[in-house]
């Protein structure tokens, strides 16, 4: 059985990582099951095979899903900021 997951790293704390796992919630995994050059934001593709056996588990970053969430990340940014009217907030 082959299951695939998006992972997105949203931070390293001490030995573990803080993933998002397919948008639906946050889990630690430790810091030496992920590739060496995982960075935050950086989006994983993860793929578990499982037989009754044994089970692998590969996880390999995808600058191409990275650029593109990054890229999306700056769009929201840019429209928001066209909307903000500037100024202090005053309480």
């Amino acid at each position: 059985m082959t299951e695939r997951h998006r992972w997105i790293v949203d931070r390293h704390e001490d030995d573990h990582t803080v993933v998002e796992v397919d948008g639906k919630g946050f889990f630690d995994v430790p810091r030496s099951l992920l590739p060496a050059g995982a960075r935050g934001d950086d989006v994983l593709a993860v793929t578990i095979d499982a037989d009754q056996d044994s089970t692998v588990i590969t996880v390999t970053r995808d600058p191409g899903a990275t650029a593109d969430a990054r890229s999306n990340a700056r769009a929201a940014i840019e429209r928001l900021a066209r909307r903000d009217p500037g100024g202090d907030i005053e309480l």
